[in-house]
């Protein structure tokens, strides 16, 4: 399914182009990814009123498949079977985009967002190694190139974490 552009508790960000919204072909994921993530997105709307927006940037692309360096950025070597979802990080100027740089997050925020994630029965989140952002060490785990954004992974099926 595709992720709409925008919506009252997300905004779509683009990373090679440095803006909003993210283009179309890179806004597709399995059906219970973007469930999750609007579910805790909304969420934590709703636990912190009159915070901005949370930015989605990459899921992957319309039917999955490589998702590489040729498609802009960084690439990815995941994001290719609807399971990934880049999150950005909130910031503490409370501007709607991607933070350039740690210093730039809202810690306590973006801590809320990885728990909620957590406990929403995210597989793994990844987290830059500079935004001091903890949690379960079998689940968030820190990883270069992730102190604008956190890159959450669903289980292929529901129900993944037993125990």
């Amino acid at each position: 399914m595709q992720l709409p552009a925008e919506g009252a508790d997300f905004f779509t960000w683009d990373f090679p182009l440095k803006r909003s919204p993210n283009r179309p072909w890179r806004r597709w994921s399995a059906d219970r990814t973007i469930n999750a993530v609007l579910t805790v997105l909304a969420e934590y709307r709703a636990a912190h009123p009159g915070v901005p927006r949370v930015g989605i940037a990459d899921l992957s692309r319309p039917h999955g498949g490589d998702f590489g360096r040729r498609f802009g950025g960084l690439g990815h070597a995941s994001h290719q079977n609807g399971l990934d979802a880049d999150i950005l990080y909130p910031r503490a100027d409370f501007l709607e985009r991607a933070p350039s740089k740690a210093t730039q997050i809202a810690r306590p925020l973006s801590q809320d967002l990885v728990d909620r994630f957590v406990a929403a029965d995210a597989q793994s989140v990844f987290v830059g190694p500079h935004t001091k952002l903890t949690g379960p060490r079998e689940i968030v785990q820190k990883l270069p190139f992730h102190d604008d954004h956190m890159h959450v992974r669903f289980f292929a099926r529901q129900g993944g974490r037993t125990g």
